[in-house]
């Protein structure tokens, strides 16, 4: 279950004037996170990696669009998709930056895009190395750096993380290193742009992600291990024995994007019903 679209409704318009990068928006949590954020009246600039998955934005436009004509909004948001590849991090950060400055400023920036790979202690490569710190450090942090012209006051950092950068699996060694990696960089971005003029006041977290149901969860073989594996994180579940629903996500980002989350700030925030406990 990617997204409950029947479920989707226009929510308060706190964001109404806002612009918002979603990266990795043209599905999954991404997806999910950039549908919440416009029902909320946020401009998105959505990105995807191919040309061939910009459709996937047209099509959460047109969803976009069809909500709030339903809804007799007289403002419906913008959605811009964005081809911008991960694994090419000055061409990713040149496309973002040219979508922002078509809007010259830039309000709430949900870095969500990662390459996701495995690989046992023992079979790791240079490639395997080199494709997962690209995607996962290298391109952030040029894409916060590019942006920092044009971030308001006020603004809102969410980095998605995983469960797995606090409890990693034996096969995800890199994977699992760069995402314990984007937590400790959520702290520096804290300290580094609540402060920096121009940007007053911008909070930056990170939200710890567990497994949720998406296409890209679905993919997973269906071998008796990934049954024993699914089945043991709905059991270590805390809150209802299940897996996460992109909504659950979507909700929490939503949260630390609007004013209401202007005390939190450099933090990691579990989502993930209780399945790793973090203090």
């Amino acid at each position: 279950m990617e997204h409950d679209h029947a479920n989707v409704k226009v929510s308060e318009q706190d964001l109404v004037g806002k612009v918002a990068i979603v990266t990795g928006a043209s599905r999954g949590i991404g997806r999910g996170i950039a549908v919440h954020l416009a029902s909320r009246g946020a401009n998105i600039i959505g990105t995807c990696s191919v040309l061939s998955s910009l459709g996937k934005i047209d099509d959460l436009r047109a969803e976009i669009d069809s909500l709030y004509r339903n809804s007799n909004k007289s403002s419906v948001p913008q959605i811009k998709g964005v081809v911008a590849p991960l694994l090419e991090p000055r061409e990713y950060c040149s496309a973002i930056v040219n979508a922002v400055k078509e809007y010259g400023s830039l309000n709430i920036l949900v870095q969500n895009a990662a390459v996701v790979e495995v690989a046992p202690v023992g079979t790791i490569t240079q490639d395997h190395i080199d494709r997962l710190l690209t995607a996962n450090i290298e391109a952030p942090v040029f894409l916060v750096q590019a942006l920092l012209l044009y971030f308001r006051p006020e603004s809102r950092i969410i980095n998605i993380s995983s469960e797995g950068g606090r409890d990693p699996s034996p096969v995800a060694l890199v994977y699992s290193g760069c995402k314990s990696a984007i937590e400790s960089m959520t702290r520096v971005w804290a300290d580094a742009c609540g402060t920096r003029p121009g940007m007053e006041r911008t909070t930056v977290n990170s939200v710890a992600v567990g497994i949720t149901q998406t296409e890209l969860a679905s993919q997973m073989p269906d071998t008796p291990e990934i049954r024993q594996f699914l089945e043991a994180k709905k059991t270590a579940c805390s809150v209802e024995k299940r897996l996460g629903r992109v909504d659950d996500i979507a909700e929490i980002v939503g949260f630390l994007s609007s004013e209401k989350s202007r005390w939190v700030s450099g933090n990691v925030i579990c989502a993930n019903g209780g399945t790793v406990k973090v203090l």
